[in-house]
């Protein structure tokens, strides 16, 4: 079986395309919470209204989401701030378990199945948090969005490579075509119809900023892979049995 092919961040030139302007960013941001605030109050108004149950289902989708939108908002504030990185230790299963619960809406929508296999000894990353989990977000959503629903399947592994904890994110979605695979980081690419082609080029900056390295392996009809390898700290004492959930 020949293997499929891959690109890597390593090989990528710093996103020099998009100036981040914090002022810029504020405008932005102020602009879109002005009729989100409009659409909560409609949420709850609606809220007071409605009797039935699968009717509140949605609609709790919806606060939920909006809430989610307004804290997006505030930590994309602070990452594009000029400071350092807030770097500490953190657990990678445990990332990944908070990136899962925000993005759980999506997957019960499509009826997504997720397999969780962690190592039994969770591995100790330095990282900036916010960071992260945006990073992790963007990939999540990407393969989210790739699959079809009802057979979509997500796999999340860790392991140990060299000695650095390793986190691979693999989706059985559409792939990605050969000449677009080196394109993917680079701001404003994209081939999805509607799609801006900012995520991805966001989630290299992020790991680029915390030295993350990354490997990203994909065909057409075969699905995608983002590998992740880290610099790890320690080795804790948590225990992950190998597990396996539908979500």
């Amino acid at each position: 079986m020949l293997p499929l092919p891959s690109t890597s961040l390593r090989a990528l030139p710093p996103s020099k395309e998009i100036k981040k302007s914090p002022h810029q960013l504020a405008a932005l941001v102020h602009e879109v919470r002005n009729p989100l605030a409009n659409v909560n109050l409609a949420a709850e108004m609606l809220a007071t209204m409605i009797t039935s149950d699968d009717q509140k289902l949605y609609l709790d989708i919806i606060m939920r989401n909006s809430i989610r939108i307004n804290n997006v908002l505030t930590d994309m504030l602070r990452t594009f701030q000029p400071d350092e990185n807030h770097l500490e230790e953190h657990s990678i299963h445990e990332l990944l378990d908070e990136v899962l619960a925000v993005s759980m809406d999506r997957l019960r929508l499509k009826n997504i199945i997720v397999t969780k296999k962690y190592l039994k000894r969770d591995n100790k990353i330095l990282v900036d948090k916010l960071k992260l989990k945006i990073a992790f977000t963007n990939i999540i959503i990407n393969a989210i969005e790739a699959m079809p629903a009802e057979k979509g399947v997500l796999n999340l592994v860790t392991r140990s490579e060299k000695g650095k904890p390793v986190l691979e994110i693999k989706d059985n979605g559409v792939g990605i075509a050969k000449e677009n695979l080196k394109q993917i980081f680079k701001p404003y690419f994209t081939s999805r119809p509607g799609g801006m082609g900012l995520g991805l080029s966001t989630t290299h900056d992020m790991l680029e900023s915390n030295h993350v390295q990354i490997n990203v392996r994909s065909a057409p009809g075969k699905g995608t892979s983002f590998i992740l390898s880290f610099e790890g700290v320690r080795q804790g004492g948590i225990s992950h049995d190998i597990s396996s959930s539908v979500i």
